[in-house]
């Protein structure tokens, strides 16, 4: 988390570049999972250890089992921090312009930023079809959010609380 991709990508495309599996769509989602993990990672651990311990050891006594306590207990607690989760690993994605365009070659391999960048050139913009590739490219993401919004509000007002 404290190194930033920006010292990692010449490296990573240099030793994946001869290792000749750099353009691929799968090597994209590997090097995401990759960089995500961490901060995922981390705000799960942080609101885990904020559950109280006597709710599980409530539903041990009661006879249920570890994993039993896992889903039916920990998990739906989870929910607040799992939109967050959610939330900012898709923004991040969805918007990501320098990973894909260092591992991504071909012109059919493009993600929706490297596809609207191409609509504005040196000489020439094409602003309505940009425009309009750009709100098509917004909705989307403003449909999970209008969905994930109560979880949203729940994460940061218990946050606040805490």
């Amino acid at each position: 988390m404290i190194i930033p991709f920006q010292t990692l990508m010449i490296p990573l495309v240099s030793i994946y570049g001869r290792m000749g599996i750099l353009n691929s769509r799968p090597m994209l989602i590997y090097f995401y999972l990759g960089f995500g993990l961490s901060l995922s990672t981390f705000m799960y651990h942080g609101f885990i250890k904020g559950i109280s311990q006597s709710l599980e050891e409530a539903a041990i006594i009661d006879g249920c089992s570890r994993i039993g306590v896992f889903w039916r207990i920990v998990f739906p607690n989870l929910a607040p921090v799992t939109a967050t989760v959610v939330i900012l690993n898709l923004l991040w994605i969805w918007n990501d312009f320098l990973l894909p365009s260092l591992v991504l070659l071909h012109d059919f391999q493009r993600t929706l930023p490297l596809s609207t960048f191409y609509f504005f050139g040196t000489y020439t913009a094409e602003f309505g079809q940009g425009m309009a590739a750009l709100i098509m490219s917004i909705i989307p993401i403003l449909i999970i959010y209008l969905v994930l919004q109560k979880q949203i509000i729940r994460g940061v007002t218990e946050g606040a609380v805490k």
